[in-house]
Order: C-alpha cells, then structure tokens, then sequence
C-alpha cells in the first residue's frame, strides 16, 4: 500500500494522481451534453418568457461550473512543485519536454483561463436577464457556445502535452526519498539482484525508469523501526558513464538526491564476462561522478577464486572503501552487509541526513 501524506497524495511518486485530461473536443461535448439535460420541474408553471429565461441561463452557469471543475482539476492533480523532491524534479526534467517549467507555463494557463471563462459567461448571463424574447435568448445562448468553443480549442494543444506528460510520469519509479536508500551497482551478472533479494525482507518492486532497458529493482528492509531501500539498477550503472548521452547522464545522476550509499559489486573471478579491470574502471568512473557519496565494496563468488584474493591491493582509490566478501548463491556474507547498514541507519537518523 502506497504512503499517503495529509492531504492524500502519494509520496512515493508524487505524479501518480495526476488525472487523463479531455480533448477540447470532447470536453465541450461533455459541458454541453450536461447543459442539454436542463429540466425545468417546479418551473413548469411559469410564463414562456421566464421559462425560457431560466432554461437558457440554467445552461450556460453548468457549462461555466462543468469547464472550471475540470480547469481546477487538472490544475490540482499537480502537486506542488516547492514540495516535490529533488529527485523527483531531476526525472521530470529528463522525461518531459521543457521539464518543470513547461508543466508550469500550462498550468498557469490554465489558471489564466478560468477568469476568461468566468467573464464570458458573466457577460451573456447580463445579456439573457435583460432580455424578454426566448428566441433571442437561445441565440445568446447559442452565440455563447461558439464563444466558449473557440476559446477552448485553443487549449487542445496544451491539453495533448499534459496527457503526454501523465503518461510518462505516472510511470517514474515508487521511491520513498525520506527513507535512506542504497543503490546497488557493478557489471551485469556480477550478483546485484541477488544481493537486493536477500537483504530485502519483502519481496522487491519492479519499477521503470526513464532511458533504462530492464526495469530496476526496488527492495525494502524493515526490521523493528529501521527502513531502508536497496535499489538495483540495471541498465544504469552498469557500464561506464562516459558512454552514455546527456539525457541518460542527468537520469542517472539524479540518483545522487537519493543514495545515501552505493554497494559496488566485484566478480573477482570474472564469471562476470568483465575483466576485473574493467570493473575496477567502472568503479572509478562512478566515484567521480558520484563524489559526495560514500561506497561499500562486495567481493563475491567467493567460491569460484582463490579465498587469499584480495581486491585492496588492486583499487588504487584514495578514498576508505568497506569490503566485504560474498558468496550470494549460499547467502555467505549477508549478515554483516546487513548489520553494517543498520548501524549506518542509525547514524543517518540521529544526524538527520
């Protein structure tokens, strides 16, 4: 079940209501369809003219009600932009059009309008009172309609961008960015899903995530009052990032807003299909670009290499790196991966990341 705040809005993926927005075409078949079902009841008994004058006035006010629900709506399905996460900000950039920015041009569009709405609709609705002809009245009406449908077809293509953009952020991956997260990373095959399963006490999510080829893998460890996210990435960092493009770089580097660690994974003995050159390579490009955060190194296949085989004094890294050595297919070495994430969860709590 998916964490709500006070307000009731998902705080995993804070997209993840927004609503699908009709075309202009269909929203005005929608208002009008709703203002053709006027139903005069108590009014039965009144003169033609009055009778007419309620009709037309009644149809107009639900065509104004029906269009500023649905402005207000789409505009509140957004959460607001100064409380959204950064890393969440970071994705939005990356998989929308003019990011952020250009959400925000539609929406205050969209809040510019409803006083438009408003003043057309105040305008006819003087017309209709002052006036003692229900021909005319219809035709005021009627004149209404035209005015109001050339005012929202101007919107249809802002309309189009918003369901583009539901479409790609309703599917950002579920992560909590108040829970401490460790991002797993290292070569394919090396035993980073392994790893995410085995410290997870449920069973993992998958997820998407923007410019990946698999979806990443999003595990949970909970123990007493201790939460903490384990996320497996292929497709991310799982090859050297001076191979990717822009775009896939600024994906991959808003990570930085949610590890509080990354568990780096060797495969001495090369199983892997990667020299542990190469893997030493890709831990280095990762450093650098992941500077401010610390790494935890795991040496596994344990069973498959010489037990004296010691990656220390193959990194040449200046900066203090934890081993731990693994053999994850017999579940060798998981405990003190765990214990050590627990006693750096309490750090992070008392010190308040």
């Amino acid at each position: 079940m998916e964490k709500k705040n006070l307000n009731g809005r998902d705080t995993v993926n804070p997209y993840k209501n927004l609503i699908s927005v009709l075309t202009a075409q269909d929203l005005l078949k929608f208002v009008f369809y709703r203002a053709s079902k006027v139903a005069l009841k108590s009014e039965s008994r009144l003169d033609p003219v009055k009778k007419a004058r309620f009709k037309e006035l009644e149809r107009v006010r639900i065509v104004e009600r029906e269009l500023l629900n649905k402005f207000n709506q789409y505009i509140k399905s957004y959460p607001n932009f100064n409380e959204v996460p950064p890393f969440y900000l970071e994705l939005t950039n990356v998989v929308v059009d003019g990011g952020v920015d250009r959400i925000k041009q539609i929406l205050a569009s969209l809040s510019k309008g409803i006083p438009v709405i408003k003043k057309i609709t105040a305008s006819t609705i003087k017309r209709i009172k002052f006036s003692n002809n229900p021909r005319e009245m219809a035709n005021i009406r009627i004149s209404y309609y035209g005015r109001i449908s050339s005012f929202i077809k101007k919107y249809d293509g802002r309309f189009e961008e918003l369901n583009e953009f539901r479409r790609v952020l309703r599917k950002l991956p579920s992560i909590d960015p108040n829970i401490p997260t460790v991002v797993v990373a290292g070569y394919p095959n090396v035993g980073k899903s392994s790893l995410v399963k085995q410290i997870s006490t449920a069973k993992p999510e998958i997820s998407y995530y923007p410019f990946t080829t698999k979806k990443i893998i999003v595990g949970k460890f909970n123990k007493d009052d201790i939460n903490i996210q384990i996320i497996d990435s292929p497709g991310l960092l799982d090859r050297p990032l001076e191979k990717r493009n822009e775009i896939e770089m600024q994906a991959i580097l808003a990570l930085r807003y949610l590890a509080k660690f990354i568990i780096y994974l060797f495969d001495p003995s090369e199983t892997c299909g990667y020299s542990v050159q190469d893997q030493i390579s890709l831990l280095n490009s990762l450093i650098k670009n992941f500077a401010q955060i610390p790494f935890i190194i795991v040496q596994n296949k344990i069973d498959l290499y010489d037990k004296n085989y010691n990656l220390d004094n193959k990194i040449q890294i200046d900066i203090p790196l934890r081993v731990f050595r693994t053999c994850l297919v017999e579940n060798v070495g998981i405990d003190e991966i765990v214990n050590f994430l627990i006693e750096k969860y309490e750090k992070y709590r008392y010190i308040n990341l």
